[in-house]
């Protein structure tokens, strides 16, 4: 094998290495989905609908349009379904 072969073939390898070495911050997407309360200018994850204390004034919508509206997190059940994480680069640009 030639020796750039060698250094390319090496240099691919420690990029892979390093990608799932290195951590990134990974929150949720601005179009994950949401249900917003406007009465109380509340949003709520859809897992923890079931036990939010909401009104009947709901619509889904998507977290950046909750965020624009100045809504806060209805409760912790939510800020723990929305939580930023941290996951190696390699497997936060697949998922």
């Amino acid at each position: 094998m030639k020796k750039g072969t060698i250094m390319l073939i090496g240099g691919a390898v420690v990029l892979l290495i390093l990608g799932f070495v290195i951590p990134i911050s990974v929150g949720p997407p601005e179009d994950a989905r949401v249900v917003i309360d406007h009465t109380k200018k509340v949003y709520s994850a859809p897992a923890c609908f079931d036990q939010a204390d909401l009104t009947n004034n709901l619509e889904e919508t998507t977290l950046a349009q909750a965020r624009h509206l100045s809504y806060l997190s209805e409760s912790s059940c939510t800020d723990q379904e929305l939580a930023t994480e941290r996951k190696p680069f390699l497997i936060a640009i697949f998922q």
